[in-house]
């Protein structure tokens, strides 16, 4: 994480502007960490840098033209407001307390222009303002606080009706002929729906899932900071330590009121929001009765992060393993696994052993694949993919010829543990012994960088070039 260096200039330098304009959307587009130092500096920073008049200008002064004006005074403190938003509504009472009084003062301070930008592009400055404001969470700061700044919750709900009303007309354009017809109606699509995750009787294929029928499965997630319980014949959440699995769907807003009397809103269930491992604000429904004597359900036991180092960092061909199938018309053929559903999650690791090269494979034109060296500490860039521990076991027997590790094979005979990550154990497979070193193929290697983008996009291809020379030996 980059530590934000945020200060106010009194003339333009138009790259040190961009820079830290960037960085402030950066630093509002990651995954809130409320336990992570780094990420409590970086909103010290943002709430120190705080203007008396409640801006985050990065001029020193409003005397600038109004273009620059929109472009570094207005729209930082639009992004800086946004993180502050994003706070009251996903951290716990104490950050909300903290941050409530300058969240009001930079609500406050985003009203001076209807979010409009300058002059031509008065639309289009609305239409990325408000996108600033969605990542957020801003409709659901509507939702439950509207009245903690009732200047900005009236705006907001003014430029709903007025973008309803474009779409009615089904008029897109701003008076020079640019055309805002798809962001005007995603913007609308936003509001008029919610995203809402689910764990129990909701989910696909359990007995309320109905309710949910006219909405849109956004995929699997994850929810940190919360433990589970058997209360009968439904699960329920309270704030704890551990994460819970489920499935996110966007909601068409008049669907909630259904959701809520299901999970007996604000007597038995409590709908609160938080932050998904997608960066998604979402709203969930945590249980308020006591869970004294209740059966504690540890779901995390059922699952593993499975590191891929090699070709199986590209998703589409890691894919193939799970749902059956040939990548690329591979002439290898996978078996599906008994579970096909997608993994949960997938991220970018650092591996502490040397990846090279080895053994002659039938798949790559005879050539080498990846393994690990464990005799000695190093470096290889790996995927981890969050699975159930039978998918593993189904991986594991695809990568090693049919058949689960047992220490005999020539190829992936060895199950290592690499530690766990949130709270979820990290295996890997690679062979006991070095294996014979043989350079890999053409088709491999840019396998392998195609992994590495979809993972590692900063990496520049002089990066993956000699990351992958470093793994060839002699």
């Amino acid at each position: 994480m980059k530590n934000l260096k945020l200060t106010r200039l009194n003339e333009p330098n138009f790259g040190k502007l961009y820079e830290m304009k960037s960085e402030m959307k950066n630093f509002l587009e990651e995954k809130s960490d409320y336990h992570n130092t780094e990420w409590m500096d970086n909103l010290e920073t943002i709430l120190d840098f705080q203007d008396s008049d409640g801006s985050f200008k990065l001029f020193d002064s409003y005397q600038i033209p109004s273009d620059t004006r929109v472009d570094f005074c207005h729209e930082p403190t639009y992004i800086c407001t946004s993180i502050l938003m994003k706070a009251y509504l996903t951290g716990d009472s104490a950050l909300a307390e903290k941050v409530e009084t300058p969240l009001i003062h930079g609500l406050k301070r985003c009203c001076c222009r209807n979010l409009t930008g300058h002059g031509y592009e008065s639309l289009e400055g609305q239409i990325e303002a408000l996108n600033i404001f969605m990542k957020g969470g801003l409709r659901e700061f509507i939702d439950l606080h509207p009245e903690l700044n009732p200047k900005f919750t009236e705006m907001i709900t003014n430029i709903m009706n007025s973008f309803e009303s474009l779409e009615v007309r089904k008029d897109f354009k701003d008076p020079w002929g640019e055309d805002y017809k798809e962001d005007i109606l995603k913007i609308n699509e936003y509001f008029n729906t919610r995203n809402v995750f689910v764990y129990g009787t909701l989910m696909n294929g359990e007995m309320n899932h109905y309710l949910l029928e006219d909405s849109k499965c956004l995929g699997k997630a994850a929810v940190d900071g919360y433990e589970m319980y058997n209360v009968g014949w439904y699960p329920a959440i309270i704030p704890g330590e551990s994460r819970i699995l489920g499935e996110l769907y966007e909601v068409p807003q008049e669907d909630m009121n259904s959701i809520d009397m299901l999970e007996g809103k604000g007597s038995l269930y409590i709908r609160k929001c938080e932050e998904t491992s997608s960066n998604s604000i979402t709203y969930i429904y945590e249980y308020a009765q006591d869970v004294t004597g209740l059966e504690k359900i540890d779901s995390w036991k059922e699952y593993v992060w499975y590191i891929s180092y090699g070709s199986n960092m590209l998703y589409d061909r890691f894919i193939c393993y799970i749902e059956g199938g040939q990548f690329e018309g591979s002439e290898s053929y996978r078996e599906a696994c008994e579970d096909t559903s997608a993994p949960f999650e997938s991220k970018a690791i650092d591996i502490p052993y040397d990846m090279y090269f080895g053994n002659s494979s039938r798949s790559w034109e005879g050539c080498g694949v990846s393994f690990l060296d464990t005799s000695k500490q190093g470096h290889a860039l790996g995927v981890a993919y969050l699975l159930t521990r039978e998918q593993f076991k189904h991986v594991a027997a695809q990568e090693n010829g049919g058949r689960y590790p047992d220490g005999y094979s020539s190829w992936y005979e060895n199950i290592i543990s690499l530690g766990e990550m949130d709270r979820y154990e990290l295996v890997t497979i690679t062979n006991n012994e070095l294996r014979e070193y043989n350079e890999p193929c053409e088709d491999y290697l840019n396998t392998l960088k195609r992994g590495i983008r979809e993972n590692w996009p900063e990496m520049s291809e002089e990066d993956i070039n000699n990351y992958l020379d470093s793994c060839i030996r002699e």
